[in-house]
C-alpha cells in the first residue's frame, strides 16, 4: 500500500435516517413518475370513450371476479366486479379489438418509454446519482489521502472510458426495468379490459378498475426507480474504490452506514459500522430483494494494513448509533 502524507477521516451523513442523501432525488423522479401515469390514464380515458361502444342489457347485475398480477412475490388480486350489464360491440369485431389492443400499447409506451432505447426519460435521473455517487467517492477519497487527491481530478475521472461505459450499462439495465414495467401493465390492462367485455361489465367500471390497476403499477414503478437511483450512486462509489485501490495501490473498503429508520431490515442495520470489500456489498445487494427499498451507504475508506479504518473513534460512534436503534425496539419491518 502506498503511505499516505495525511490520513483524513471518510464523511458521515448527518441524516441518519438517509446516509445516501438520495431522499430528494428519489422524490424529483417520484413526481415525473407520477406526471407520466396521470397523463398516461388521460390518454386512455379518451381511448376509452372512443372504443366502448356498445348497449345496456336490461338484466339484472352478476357477481363476477376478475383475477389480476401483481408483482413478483406479491399476492395476486381478486377484484369483484358487476357482470352481464352491458354488451360491448369490441366483442363482436375482433379485428377492431386488436387494433384496440396495438393503440393501447402504443399509449403505454408513449408515456412509460417515451425517448427510446436512446434517451429514454429516466436516463437523466440515473446520471445524475451516477454522477453524485462519483463526486462522492472522490470527495471522500480525497480526504483520506493525499496521495489520491494528488493524483486524481474529478474531470479525469468522468472522461475516463470505463466511466462511460458504465453509465451506458446502467442505461442498458433502466431500459429494461422500464420495458419490464410497459410489459406488465399491458399484460394486466390487456387482461382486465378483455375479461370485463366477456363478462359484460359497465365501460365506466372498467375504466375505474384499470385506473386501480395502473396505480399498482405507478408503485411498483416507483420501488423499481428508487432501487434504479440508489443503486447508481452505490455503483460509482463501488467503481472509484475499486479503481482507486488498482490505479494508486491504496488499501480501500466500504464503510456501512445503514439508514436508521424504524422500517429498516434488521439484517441491514447490523452492518451499520463494520467495513466490507466491493466484492461483498455486491454480493448482499445480489440476494434475494436486498437491493430494494433500501437507502443504505457504502463509504469508500482507506484501510490499515489489517483492513481497518483509520480513525477507531468512528466506528465506535456508529456501534452507539446502532445500540441506540436496537433499544428502540426498531427492525421489525423492512426498509
Amino acid at each position: 500500500m502506498i503511505k499516505n502524507q495525511r490520513t483524513g477521516s471518510p464523511i458521515i451523513p448527518r441524516n441518519k435516517a438517509d446516509p445516501t442523501q438520495s431522499g430528494k432525488h428519489v422524490r424529483k423522479m417520484y413526481r415525473d413518475i407520477e406526471n407520466r401515469y396521470h397523463g398516461l390514464k388521460k390518454a386512455l380515458r379518451q381511448l376509452f370513450d372512443l372504443s366502448f361502444s356498445g348497449r345496456e342489457r336490461n338484466q339484472n347485475s352478476l357477481y363476477s371476479y376478475i383475477l389480476a398480477k401483481n408483482a413478483q412475490n406479491e399476492p395476486d388480486s381478486l377484484i369483484r366486479v358487476n357482470a352481464g350489464v352491458y354488451s360491448y360491440d369490441l366483442a363482436e369485431r375482433p379485428d377492431e379489438y386488436a387494433r384496440f389492443l396495438e393503440r393501447l400499447q402504443s399509449i403505454l409506451d408513449e408515456y412509460l418509454l417515451d425517448g427510446g432505447s436512446e434517451n429514454l426519460w429516466a436516463f437523466s435521473h440515473i446520471a445524475a446519482e451516477y454522477d453524485r455517487g462519483t463526486l462522492n467517492a472522490y470527495t471522500n477519497l480525497s480526504l483520506q489521502s493525499e496521495v489520491y487527491a494528488s493524483q486524481t481530478t474529478l474531470t479525469y475521472l468522468m472522461s475516463q472510458p470505463a466511466y462511460q461505459n458504465q453509465i451506458a450499462a446502467a442505461f442498458i439495465s433502466t431500459f429494461s426495468d422500464w420495458r419490464g414495467i410497459s410489459d406488465a401493465a399491458r399484460a394486466d390492462l390487456s387482461n382486465i379490459i378483455g375479461t370485463s367485455i366477456a363478462r359484460g361489465v359497465n365501460p365506466r367500471e372498467t375504466a375505474r378498475i384499470v385506473s386501480q390497476r395502473l396505480d399498482v403499477s405507478m408503485s411498483n414503478a416507483k420501488r423499481i426507480a428508487q432501487t434504479e437511483q440508489v443503486g447508481a450512486l452505490r455503483r460509482a462509489n463501488w467503481n472509484e474504490t475499486t479503481w482507486a485501490s488498482e490505479r494508486l495501490g491504496l488499501r480501500t473498503g466500504l464503510l456501512w452506514l445503514s439508514a436508521l429508520k424504524p422500517t429498516t431490515r434488521s439484517w441491514h442495520a447490523a452492518r451499520h459500522g463494520k467495513v466490507f470489500t466491493v466484492e461483498e456489498v455486491e454480493a448482499f445487494y445480489a440476494d434475494g430483494g436486498n437491493r430494494f427499498n433500501c437507502y443504505c451507504a457504502t463509504q469508500p475508506v482507506l484501510l490499515n494494513d489489517d483492513g481497518t479504518i483509520y480513525n477507531k473513534g468512528i466506528i465506535d460512534k456508529l456501534e452507539h448509533e446502532k445500540n441506540g436503534w436496537k433499544s428502540s425496539g426498531r427492525g421489525e419491518n423492512e426498509n
